[in-house]
């Protein structure tokens, strides 16, 4: 499986690319802003906890406090 995200400002542009998608039979959705949020939250989350800057004490601190 493979995944791209694309943004764009021109409304019609969307439009033709998620026609295009569903023609190529792939699956493609408009995301809305909360959903870009989260996705950008999780992968800086991701990120910073495989940076190795934290040791796993310190991770599982971080982990247990967003809970």
């Amino acid at each position: 499986m493979e995944t791209i995200i694309l943004r764009g400002d021109s409304k019609e542009n969307t439009r033709l690319l998620l026609q295009l998608a569903k023609q190529l039979k792939f699956y493609a959705r408009k995301l809305s802003s909360a959903e870009i949020e989260e996705m950008g939250i999780s992968i800086s989350i991701s990120e910073g906890l495989q940076s190795g800057l934290l040791d796993e004490k310190q991770k599982q601190r971080f982990l247990e406090e967003l809970k």
